[in-house]
């Protein structure tokens, strides 16, 4: 009998921040991820151009061919990305504009991770529309909210705590049992 492949997740944090929190998030579900799912981290977001429709009757910029071979590799799609001025901010935006041609994403399995402390939803109701209109096949209706201690904290301090793990875990429980 052979061992059930694990599942690729690629993980997309839409901050550009040294220490963000939503990566922090990213990488404390990575330590507690089972056997079954693999949590890649994607780290090329400052990397990709502006979206410009023109670019894509040419050669790709390597950053976005790179973003598209990352995606196309991944079973499912993990996003945490931050509410800046109650929208998604212009640079996750921007990887998205990418996705948009691309063959890689239509039907693409995402979900949705919300790591506000206070509970901030309208970058998330957009980023969901956002999706949604791409072809994504959003794998929860809401996204998994984990209520972070604030801006700046690192995966280890998630990880200290057991509400934090819990949160964490459901998700990644969704996101497992999505992709058995």
């Amino acid at each position: 009998m052979t061992a059930p492949s694990r599942r690729r997740v690629l993980c997309l944090c839409g901050s550009l921040r040294r220490v963000s929190s939503n990566r922090a998030a990213l990488q404390a579900a990575r330590q507690l991820a089972p056997a079954s799912l693999e949590l890649a981290m994607y780290d090329g977001l400052a990397a990709l151009p502006p979206f410009n429709p023109d670019d894509e009757a040419g050669p790709l910029p390597a950053p976005v061919l790179a973003l598209r071979e990352a995606v196309g590799q991944a079973d499912a799609l993990l996003a945490a990305c931050p509410e800046y001025a109650h929208g998604v901010p212009g640079a996750f935006k921007n990887l998205l504009d990418w996705l948009v041609g691309s063959l890689e994403f239509p039907g693409k399995p995402v979900l949705l991770l919300n790591a506000s402390a206070r509970g901030s939803h309208h970058a998330q109701e957009a980023l969901a529309e956002i999706l949604r209109t791409m072809s994504a096949e959003l794998l929860s209706a809401q996204p998994f909210p984990v209520a972070l201690p604030g801006a700046g904290c690192t995966a280890e301090q998630i990880l200290a705590s057991a509400e934090r793990r819990a949160e964490l875990r459901a998700m990644l429980d969704c996101l497992a049992g999505e992709l058995a």
